[in-house]
């Protein structure tokens, strides 16, 4: 552990039991109490409900639809970014450019970490932005900034124009720094544009008086819409407006008295002044300061003729944002500003070394990582790295990494452009970044809130595992059933069975359960006095989940990426990619269901690696469903008939069902799995079911559509729904029901094929792969860490991108390149 982690753990300790008030004033108890008792009430509940950072590093930033979309989770907790142990569950959504979710899916948190991969499966093949997010349960408390969001740009392999999703209006904010305009007290007035699409805009424009022809002042945006008027002095009398290319924008009111803070900053310390015309008489007033929630500064300033300053020296903060408040006597914050700190001590150096400059086809490539911090001292970390064809786009070195998501963008809420920019070596970045601090116009942290108790809600508790619950009735009239007894097991063989009673309400609720892939589970239930005949309603699983509300600012390729310098149309890259996919998710979906196993290439075993190469390979995807509302063919003959008529899919009398899944190293496949509204039946069930009952027939084949349904499912799955959507009447046992029950994501592996080892270096199948390595969980030790993986068969410069964080809780981020030649 380095001496600067030591330190701050030091001033941390000492912080939580009294505050280092500086020189400019001492505080007097009797005279501060509110104020004193308000940063001590802040400080305590934030260190009672830490708060959990949430960031995703994904292989890529773009896909081609079809492809896997491969993921890294950091899940840190509290004021130092120290892995968390808060939540054991971590959800992650991908949304479709129209804003509806196209999936949704769990991985188990250890330690604050998990990896995994999301697919395209049940999305509509359309180009555009898709938006990734992750959040835990503990995380909604806290506001939709500890939501994780990224935006992923999808095409489709084809030519077809981009519907850019517009809110069809111009907007212009004017955000005063401090909060307000105050009558006769000098501003910073900052501003933003945001265009239709809900992007920055560049703009230039005037502001107005009504009430004073000769008021003009012109003002023009620096970086992406946002802007400062410096020194503007605002009257109560005046109405002010400003223009834009004929459109006309309100300024925010102006109080006739009030309290402001200015803050300005050079390398080393922060400038405060505050200006009141609150106060007659001279008075002191507290400013206490914080970082992600740990309080660094509070000090008393004292208001003479209506004016206090203070100097703060940087280096007593961490990098992060600072969120400066100003107290009144009463305790009550009257004023707020946030400012930026980027401390030297949390610099991390992260090196990525390559073992040579030009690297031929098919050959083994290997990676030194290492990690270390200001002082040049070794350090340990958790990381994941992705290798990628830098040649189809250009690297976008201003994209959303970890460093900005830990220290920025978690505590402002909603999109950040470009928030790599503020992390990067621009000559403008620091400017850039107060102008970001001006502009978002949003606190992570609501001082209303500390202020009145009351209105503190916590929501959600954190999820160790999930949860299944639901209400049990009386049979014939539905009364909720108080004490009955619910009986639940978990898997085809019962193995786990918890046992419960329902409350007054007659409602259940089994907490915490280790689901991996998606498990039967069968609830039975009696009422108080052992009868059987009861109601079980189930609630839909992951309904207290918050859906995904706003439009997804939409660009075409070309706004995505500057340059494509190898493809000349996304059909060519759309070709190669598809060639891809097979493989992968072949790949994936034996690890799945425990196919793969190690194959060692040698003289003797090349025939069988090809023979591993072709069992990866997948055919096309025929038909597999029956809408017989849709068909009335089919809707007029016997149901195993109908089936029949599904490719690969065998309904006999006798012989019973049959799903051809494609799985040849399988020796023995289980039988396939009938679902009926949700409940799993036996072929028994349904050979004595109408296709008149029946709404829909979906037959589930690829293994990676079966992985949902886990081991169980690898016999191929069979879903019925009919036309009541409750199964056939009188078939159902009183006081059981089975349902599946969705868990965490089971592990995968990325397909990197070993040539020599897995592969033989001449096997004929090109490997067009773009991301030709990912390691989302990769442990770098203070000696640093070699990663190997091999080239593939496409000449281009491949772009190395490593994300992590040291165990001290310091991200960091860092890139490097090699060149793939013939």
């Amino acid at each position: 552990m380095s001496n600067i982690y030591l330190k701050r753990v030091v001033v941390f300790a000492v912080l939580l039991v009294g505050f280092a008030f500086q020189p400019t004033g001492i505080i007097k108890a009797q005279d501060h109490q509110p104020s004193i008792q308000f940063v001590e009430l802040f400080n305590n509940l934030q260190q009672e409900l830490p708060r959990e950072y949430i960031h995703l590093h994904t292989d890529r930033n773009w896909y081609v639809f079809g492809d896997r979309i491969w993921f890294s989770a950091y899940v840190a907790a509290g004021s130092y970014h120290l892995p968390s142990g808060i939540s054991s569950v971590l959800y992650i959504e991908l949304i479709e450019p129209n804003g509806e979710m196209a999936d949704r899916m769990a991985v188990e948190l250890s330690s604050g970490r998990a990896a995994g991969s999301i697919t395209f499966n049940n999305a509509n093949p359309e180009e555009g932005t898709y938006r990734i997010r992750a959040y835990t349960a503990w995380a909604l408390n806290f506001g939709e900034s500890y939501v994780f969001e990224k935006d992923l740009y999808v095409i489709t392999g084809e030519e077809e124009e981009v519907a850019v999703v517009s809110n069809g209006k111009s907007d212009l904010q004017f955000l005063p720094e401090g909060g307000h305009l105050i009558d006769g007290i000098p501003a910073r007035l900052a501003f933003k544009a945001i265009g239709p699409e809900g992007l920055g805009v560049d703009v230039r424009g005037t502001l107005y008086d009504e009430n004073d022809p000769g008021f003009r002042i012109e003002f023009q945006s620096e970086y992406l819409g946002m802007g400062v008027i410096n020194d503007f002095l605002p009257t109560g009398e005046a109405a002010y407006y400003a223009e834009i290319n004929g459109e006309r924008y309100s300024l925010p009111d102006v109080r006739s008295s009030g309290t402001s803070m200015r803050i300005g900053q050079s390398e080393t310390q922060y400038m405060v002044d505050i200006h009141t015309n609150r106060y007659t008489a001279d008075t002191q007033l507290l400013l206490f300061a914080h970082v992600r929630g740990s309080v660094s500064y509070a000090s008393l300033i004292l208001i003479e003729s209506g004016r206090g300053s203070v100097i703060i020296p940087k280096n007593q903060f961490p990098t992060g944002i600072v969120h400066f408040t100003l107290l009144n006597e009463n305790g009550h914050p009257i004023t707020e500003r946030l400012a930026f700190n980027k401390n030297e001590s949390d610099l991390m150096d992260a090196e990525i070394s390559i073992d040579r400059d030009r690297i031929s086809a098919r050959s083994e490539v290997n990676l030194d990582l290492s990690v270390r911090d200001s002082e040049g001292s070794s350090s340990a970390a958790k990381a994941s790295i992705s290798v990628f064809d830098d040649g189809i786009t250009e690297f976008d070195q201003y994209s959303a990494n970890i460093q900005s998501r830990f220290y920025l963008e978690s505590e402002l809420k909603g999109h950040i452009e470009n928030p790599g920019i503020y992390f990067s070596d621009n000559d403008k970045a620091d400017q850039y970044l107060d102008l970001l601090m001006l502009t978002q116009g949003w606190r992570a942290y609501n001082m209303e809130e500390i202020a009145d108790l009351e209105v503190l809600n916590i929501f959600a508790l954190p999820e160790l595992g999930f949860t299944i619950s639901g209400s049990i009735k009386s049979a014939v009239r539905g009364r909720p059933l108080e004490d009955a007894t619910v009986i639940f097991s978990i898997g085809s063989g019962h193995e786990d069975v918890d046992l419960i009673t329902t409350d007054e309400t007659g409602r259940f609720m089994l907490t915490d359960l280790q689901i991996n892939g998606s498990e039967l589970i069968t609830i039975r239930a009696n009422d108080a006095s052992g009868s059987s005949r009861v109601r079980i309603e189930v609630d839909p699983q992951f309904e207290n989940l918050p859906m995904f509300e706003g439009i997804i600012p939409q660009r075409t390729f070309e706004q995505m990426v500057s340059d494509v310098t190898i493809y000349e149309s996304m059909a060519q890259i759309g070709e190669r990619a598809e060639q891809v996919h097979v493989d992968v998710e072949r790949f994936v979906d034996a690890q799945m269901f425990g196919e793969l196993e190690e194959i060692v290439v040698t003289a003797d075993r090349e025939e069988t690696a090809d023979q591993f190469e072709r069992d990866l390979r997948i055919g096309s995807r025929p038909g597999q469903r029956i809408d017989f509302d849709e068909n009335e063919v089919m809707a007029s003959i016997p149901l195993l008939q109908a089936i029949n008529q599904m490719a690969g899919v065998s309904a006999d009398p006798v012989q019973g069902l049959s799903i051809k899944t494609g799985f040849t190293n399988l020796t023995v496949l289980p039988a396939p799995l009938i679902i009926v509204d949700d409940i799993e039946m036996n072929f028994e069930y349904i050979r004595n079911l109408s296709t008149s009952d029946i709404q829909t027939i979906n037959v589930f084949r690829r293994s990676s559509e079966l992985g949902f349904f886990g081991a169980r499912g690898a016999g191929g799955v069979l879903v019925i729904r009919t036309r009541e959507g409750t199964g056939v009447p009188g078939r159902e046992p009183q006081g059981l029901i089975t349902a599946f029950v969705q868990g965490f994501q089971p592990p995968s592996e990325f397909y990197s094929p070993r040539y020599g080892i897995t592969v033989p270096r001449d096997f004929e199948q090109p490997d067009n792969r773009i991301t030709l390595h990912w390691d989302g969980e990769i442990d770098i030790s203070e000696s640093g860490e070699t990663v190997r993986f091999w080239s593939g068969d496409v000449p281009s410069t491949y772009r190395v991108v490593l994300e992590g964080i040291t165990d001290n809780g310091i991200p960091f981020v860092t890139s490097n390149r090699l060149e793939v030649t013939e």
